[in-house]
């Protein structure tokens, strides 16, 4: 089937151009470059994007179908509306003259241009019309294309009586249009009024943009050195902006204009190839095409900049949003909602749009003007945005999220500035928001990327809804690199269960932890922005490893519960001595401290430092035993605090709990208390008190009638390092321990569960 496919799509081509007697084509070539390389392995078409001609034809020579000239001599007829392009590549034919652009006009006019050269001398004869001013009404056209086609183009040097043109007061523009058309003249009215009233007073007369160059010096002018636009029909992009200088520098310009355009979208067209005349105005350092992704992405600003919350505009943010973890230069296709074959620097306008709203419109004319010096978009911002891309890019980030927190009284955001719905689309290595719960497992982890592409974001969402999800802990593997001054940032959105949002700053934490018992720090979600806004010859930043995030089942804000130490002692003839209390261990045990670990020097944010500390404990005290003939009995109780709150009662609870977050020493220090494994803990509770009175019964005077004692230690853990008990699946502190050898006997036994922050 590919075969026949691409048999019959030749002999079509050859067909075509028999007449002209050529046909030979240049071969086709592998992509080489970034710029060029698909996106559709990395983000699939949006649902509902529409299949263009520019995709049919894309396909067709991947399937080799066709070569690469015979692939941009279909753009071209594409572009024009012209007949000879094949039927099985045409667009749907809708009829809505509003739809989104069948082929990228500049891109094809641009690549015509530099290709001509190489082109075959039959390719050249058949689409040399497209390129020249015409000298008749039916120029860039054959001479045997239909009327209906030629009235696709601009009229001729010597204007016939078919058309005819608008001139406004201020705008320095000739919007020309075909009388035979008498819609065309309602289209032309539009569009010199928008040129008259918004357009040229606010990008010329207010931003002080250089007005597009006068065109007096080419032979065929329309009339005068004022820019022409023409409204024409057929088209296959809503407009194009056509440089007639053969220099790739600078140049005057004309454009066309879709016939059919209104609204929003004829406001979209005129001010987006109205910016294109504008930059082509400048004599720029390098070639105007080599500044790339810019091109789009400032014209795009200005439909934004001149029409706010154009609706026209907004699909294009798209390109960026659902790819962000691209670098912004990237001009790849696949990632657009409206068309499967706009490319990514559609979107890149937001970039543009972050800086004109927060430093001010006049910023992005000094950034274009910038580029008669500087051969790099990228440089001119780095070197004209105060603190460069390393400080613009991270804010830029938090302001692609688009949603809250960064919108509304946290913001301004995009959706703030000009109602874009977009939002980003998740990082691929985790495309959709991941379940952060620990599941069945006492320690879940996920890891991210180690990569983040110079001037790109990626963007992780967790979310949570179990409560035994008590401790977290991210680790910034970026955090090296940062230190050490790449232009690399980690930002946290995260949102508690109450609904409230903090914001933090990462970049320069390694470990950062948090404690889900705590109502302060009670995850529903978090979001990690990871953006670099560097560049250079190195195209990413890579971490020795990806960054990790940890989730267990180790309370972290209280323990309470029941310990008893019951004591046999070989000399009693019966009886024994228990001691119990109900213990209870808090985050903050004088209602301030907290027992998280916070050193800004070393990257460290709230990482758990040995477990919450001992507060209280109601004890009792039970002696019944028998010893040389005396029977002791005591019954008593009370309840003790912590002799940090100046009470009487002592208390020890360590965990190892992400312990190799802990600065070296202090993690040796606890791994010498528990040991090394995961979840291994030492637990002590005992009392301060002292005299506790019991009465005795037996012979006289020796048994006596009272006896002092005291509840001493109610429970104790092993104290061997290597033979820490650990918590259980349930995250319950629960155990026992024989503290001493038969015939004694001193057994510890322990059950304490995890407390959440009332």
């Amino acid at each position: 089937m590919q075969r026949l496919l691409r048999r019959a799509l030749l002999l079509l081509w050859l067909a075509t151009l028999a007449a002209c007697g050529g046909g030979e084509g240049a071969a086709d070539e592998p992509l080489s470059s970034e710029a060029e390389a698909p996106v559709r392995d990395a983000v699939a078409p949006p649902d509902g994007a529409r299949e263009t001609i520019e995709a049919r034809i894309a396909a067709a020579l991947a399937a080799g179908a066709i070569d690469r000239e015979t692939a941009l001599a279909y753009r071209v007829f594409a572009l024009f509306g012209d007949a000879r392009l094949p039927a099985s590549l045409r667009g749907r034919g809708d009829g809505n003259a509003d739809a989104i652009d069948e082929v990228d006009g500049n891109a094809v006019l641009d690549e015509l241009r530099a290709a001509w050269d190489t082109l075959s001398d039959g390719t050249r004869r058949v689409l040399a019309p497209f390129r020249a001013r015409p000298s008749a009404a039916g120029g860039q056209r054959s001479p045997s294309a239909a009327r209906e086609l030629a009235a696709a183009v601009r009229p001729a040097c010597a204007v016939d009586a078919t058309w005819d043109y608008i001139a406004p007061a201020t705008a320095l523009v000739r919007v020309w249009y075909d009388k035979t058309r008498p819609a065309d003249l309602t289209q032309a009215q539009a569009t010199a009024a928008a040129l008259d009233t918004l357009i040229w007073p606010t990008l010329i007369t207010t931003l002080g943009f250089e007005p597009p160059l006068s065109d007096t010096p080419v032979a065929c002018n329309g009339g005068d050195g004022r820019l022409d636009i023409y409204i024409v029909a057929s088209l296959g992009s809503r407009g194009v902006t056509d440089a007639e200088s053969a220099s790739v520098y600078q140049s005057s310009t004309f454009i066309l204009l879709r016939s059919g355009l209104a609204g929003a979208a004829l406001q979209y067209a005129a001010t987006h190839q109205f910016m294109h005349a504008i930059q082509w105005a400048y004599l720029m350092a390098a070639p105007q095409t080599s500044y790339g992704w810019m091109r789009n992405a400032l014209a795009n600003w200005a439909v934004e900049a001149v029409y706010p919350g154009n609706t026209a505009l907004r699909p294009d943010a798209t390109c960026h949003m659902n790819s962000t973890f691209l670098p912004i230069t990237n001009r790849s296709t696949g990632a657009c909602a409206s068309s499967t074959s706009r490319t990514r620097d559609y979107g890149a306008y937001l970039l543009y749009q972050y800086i004109g709203r927060t430093y001010g419109n006049t910023k992005v004319r000094e950034l274009l003007a910038a580029t008669t010096t500087l051969a790099d978009a990228l440089a001119a911002i780095d070197a004209h945005v105060a603190g460069g891309l390393k400080l613009l890019w991270p804010r830029y980030a938090r302001a692609l999220w688009n949603q809250v927190p960064v919108t509304g009284i946290r913001g301004p955001a995009f959706r703030d500035w000009d109602g874009q719905p977009a939002v980003p689309a998740l990082a691929p290595d985790h495309p959709t928001p991941v379940n952060a719960n620990r599941g069945a497992l006492a320690e879940e982890s996920t890891g991210l990327s180690r990569r983040i592409a110079n001037v790109s974001t990626r963007f992780y969402r967790f979310t949570f809804s179990d409560s035994t999800t008590r401790s977290l802990m991210f680790r910034n593997t970026f955090y090296p690199l940062a230190r050490a001054g790449t232009a690399v940032s980690v930002l946290a959105l995260w949102q508690r269960e109450n609904g409230s949002w903090a914001i933090e700053d990462w970049t320069l934490k390694e470990w950062i932890g948090f404690c889900r018992d705590a109502q302060s720090q009670r995850l529903a979600q978090l979001v990690v922005v990871v953006a670099s806004g560097a560049t250079g010859s190195v195209t990413q930043a890579v971490a020795a490893t990806g960054p990790t995030f940890r989730r267990n089942n180790i309370g972290c804000w209280g323990f309470s519960g029941s310990t008893k130490r019951t004591e046999i002692r070989e000399s009693w003839s019966s009886g024994s001595i228990v001691a119990a209390s109900t213990a209870r261990f808090t985050y903050k045990p004088n209602g301030t401290a907290s027992l998280q670990y916070n050193d800004p020097a070393t990257g460290r944010l709230r990482v758990p430092i040995a477990a919450p500390l001992f507060r209280s404990a109601s004890w009792t005290l039970n002696e019944a035993y028998a010893e040389s003939g005396c029977s002791y009995s005591l019954a008593a109780g009370a309840t003790d605090t912590s002799i940090v709150l100046g009470g009487l009662a002592v208390g020890n609870l360590v965990i190892n709990n992400f312990a190799e977050s802990l600065p070296a020493s202090l993690r040796q220090q606890q791994f010498g208390v528990v040991g090394a494994a995961r979840g291994a803990y030492l637990v002590q509770v005992s009392s301060q008190r002292f005299g506790v009175l019991g009465t005795v019964s037996g012979p006289q005077p020796d048994c006596g009638t009272s006896y002092a004692s005291a509840p001493g230690i109610f429970a104790l853990s092993h104290v061997e390092p290597a033979l820490a008990p650990v918590i259980t699946l349930g995250g319950r502190l629960r155990g026992s321990y024989v503290s001493s050898s038969s015939p004694d006997s001193i057994v510890f036994e322990w059950d304490l569960a995890p407390l959440r922050e009332p």
